[in-house]
């Protein structure tokens, strides 16, 4: 039996996270969580973690100090905390905990070590590009390195990133997330003037950079739409630019959408196109999951070299990558695609048969299930 433990379970970008729960070890799997209701779990067999903030901000602060000291990870469970989720992992006869994100591996490390459970733990991003930036995290990790079995990440560029901070070369394996492809059509009736976007509104997807590039071929392709799915903190600054850019009848920005919505918009889209960069903060992509979703519905990708988008996008057969920034690159791509059918069927048909050749969540669940079973 595993526990698959993770941050927030309901929340709508950790699709992925709900995907290992399904697919890795059916009716083997039980499910920790911080954070959500649990509804978007069909498992009886889960644990709430509920933090206490009932407690005086001081006593909670001495606590939090108390557990950096004798853990290394201020986040660590609790005295109670642990004899809950130690009597959990007893009545399911856990052998192994797969913790989704840094932090989930830190919090959960001393139970683990002590109870001799192994532990593996899955980056997917921002806990290994920005949260190593501060002392006490890098502290933290150096204790994980030493302790967890095996550390998962979704590309051979961010597993250079995992040994730039310190994590053994030996201990990483490159398994990215994976597709179900049969839920993406690839045969719907394409809408000749849908250009689409899908991800959070956040710097380091930079979905500005997306908008100043469509208003460059709308030069040339007046009847052309830039739909966009999605939220974050940059969804005003975002709207903003499309009024500035003369762009109100020709780009929506539909907010954040659920995963049937999504998937019926690429189905009909002809190009997909997300403007990735490095972030002020470092912070960057992990892998690039809206890309493989694009790539499964028939869709050539514009997108940007960037982590380990290129182990994903093959130049010039599945899609274009870009420079980070090339705003008037990615136009140009975009208007060659359009001007092209042709190229975008045999891209589209490349694109698919690519995620169907490596990228299924079958043969991703396969490989983290001989990780974490044997």
């Amino acid at each position: 039996m595993i526990a698959i433990a993770t941050q927030n379970i309901d929340s709508i970008a950790e699709t992925y996270v709900r995907q290992h729960i399904r697919m890795i070890a059916p009716g083997e799997t039980v499910v920790i969580f911080f954070q959500g209701e649990g509804q978007s779990i069909k498992s009886e067999y889960s644990l709430r973690i509920k933090r206490d903030i009932s407690l005086p901000v001081m006593f909670r602060k001495i606590s939090s100090l108390w557990r950096t000291l004798t853990t290394g990870y201020s986040g660590s469970l609790t005295v109670k905390e642990e004899k809950r989720v130690l009597q959990f992992l007893r009545d399911h006869r856990v052998k192994t905990v797969f913790a989704e994100f840094g932090p989930t591996g830190c919090a959960l490390r001393r139970l683990c070590v002590r109870e001799g459970i192994k532990l593996v733990v899955n980056f997917h991003g921002y806990d290994a590009t920005v949260m190593p930036k501060r002392m006490l995290i890098r502290w933290a990790y150096s204790k994980l390195s030493k302790s967890a079995d095996s550390f998962i990440c979704g590309s051979l560029h961010f597993a250079k990133r995992l040994e730039a901070i310190g994590f053994p070369s030996d201990k990483i394996h490159v398994v990215p997330c994976g597709i179900e492809v049969n839920e993406f059509s690839s045969d719907t009736m394409k809408d000749p003037n849908l250009v689409v976007a899908v991800g959070r509104l956040t710097e380091k997807k930079a979905p500005y950079l997306s908008i100043e590039a469509f208003a460059m071929v709308r030069k040339t392709w007046p009847t052309v739409r830039l739909e966009i799915i999605g939220d974050g903190p940059l969804s005003r600054f975002c709207k903003q630019r499309v009024v500035e850019l003369g762009l109100s009848d020709c780009v929506t920005l539909h907010g954040a959408r659920d995963h049937n919505f999504v998937k019926e918009k690429l189905a009909r889209a002809i190009v997909f196109v997300q403007h990735s960069i490095t972030a002020l903060n470092g912070d960057t992509e992990s892998q690039g999951i809206s890309l493989l979703e694009a790539m499964a519905s028939g869709v050539p990708v514009v997108s940007t070299v960037h982590n380990g988008f290129s182990e994903t996008v093959l130049e010039g057969e599945t899609g274009y990558l870009v420079e980070e920034g090339d705003v008037f690159g990615m136009s140009r791509k975009v208007t060659e695609l359009l001007q092209d059918p042709a190229l975008r069927r045999h891209m589209g048909r490349q694109g698919r048969a690519r995620v169907i050749n490596h990228f299924t969540a079958e043969k991703m669940a396969e490989k983290l299930r001989d990780i974490l079973l044997n």
